[in-house]
């Protein structure tokens, strides 16, 4: 009983403290479910190695083998799933894991409660309570995993997820660089799936190797986000011509044909350097296209500024 007490006190508590600081509840029940499982497996993660260890590993059914090891590495998972439920990028594949973990851990509770195992000199809580705690338990991780998601999908596209981390690749220089120059394109593709990630990024690095020998490429620049699923490119090019062949090539249309279904959504910007700045920063790049975090420098070809913005290589052929 003691596990389920610790949810619901410390969930109670963030609720409180949630109440006196904000004027709207709107999203805080996520975050204090998230502080409850994280106590409550926090603490019954370190039982796992203290304590409880020799009672625990009674409780494991002996047609498992190696209980003793059962009962560290799953006490390591529940400390390392609590410590997950506290960093929001990876609080809802946390609970997604504990999840698991619970369902996975029942058939011990049931051994406990048939064969009469019980915790410190106690007797054993009956299967019938021990399934109702265990409900409530796999509910709430359930509540964790869903709120976030929820949260993230209904997020505008600036604010979502903004902790993940974030890989610039350096830049690649094509036939004309260092020409100055006359037209820049930067962009931003979001997959559906994180299934896609890594088939999109080998996309990614064919189509960056076939820019270094594209005519009128100058310099190319990739940002991914493998977490989001989210890449951005920022590239100038000698003319817009020189774009439109290279965006009109086999490669390019056979990859963007590929993912075109793939991807929940994609935004290009055609930028000329004629009229206004083009974006030098990767937190300029964030406030044209959305959603980026890093605001590392992006070495400026000192082009200027946009027509253009919004037209994707599929609208330009």
């Amino acid at each position: 009983m003691a596990p389920l007490l610790v949810l619901i006190s410390t969930t109670g508590v963030v609720i409180v403290i949630s109440a006196a600081t904000s004027r709207s509840l709107h999203g805080h029940w996520t975050t204090a479910l998230r502080g409850g499982l994280a106590a409550m497996f926090a603490m019954t993660g370190t039982t796992h190695f203290v304590a409880l260890r020799e009672d625990l590993i009674a409780m494991v059914p002996p047609a498992l083998p190696a209980p003793g090891l059962l009962v560290t590495a799953t006490g390591i998972l529940e400390l390392a799933g609590a410590a997950g439920l506290l960093w929001r990028p990876t609080a809802r594949w946390s609970a997604a894991g504990l999840t698991g973990l619970l369902l996975a851990m029942f058939p011990a509770n049931v051994y406990a409660a048939l064969s009469g195992t019980g915790l410190n000199g106690e007797a054993p809580t009956p299967l019938g309570v021990r399934t109702v705690i265990q409900i409530v338990f796999i509910a709430a991780a359930v509540a964790v995993w869903a709120g976030l998601r929820r949260d993230e999908r209904s997020a505008p596209p600036e604010r979502r997820d903004p902790a993940r981390p974030v890989v610039t690749l350096p830049p690649t220089h094509g036939s004309a660089h260092p020409s100055c120059p006359g037209v820049v394109m930067v962009s931003r593709l979001e997959l559906r799936s994180l299934r896609d990630v890594p088939g999109f990024l080998r996309a990614a690095l064919r189509l960056r190797r076939a820019f270094r020998t594209s005519a009128g490429a100058i310099t190319l620049r990739l940002a991914a986000s493998p977490l989001a699923g989210t890449f951005w490119t920022w590239s100038s090019w000698a003319d817009e011509p020189a774009l439109q062949e290279y965006t009109r090539s086999r490669l390019h249309v056979g990859v963007m044909r590929s993912y075109r279904t793939r991807m929940r959504s994609s935004t290009f910007h055609i930028l000329d350097p004629a009229q206004v700045t083009v974006p030098t920063t990767w937190a300029e790049v964030r406030a044209l296209t959305g959603s980026i975090r890093p605001d590392s420098e992006l070495p400026s070809d000192r082009s200027h500024a946009a027509t253009g913005a919004g037209r994707t290589p599929e609208q330009e052929k």
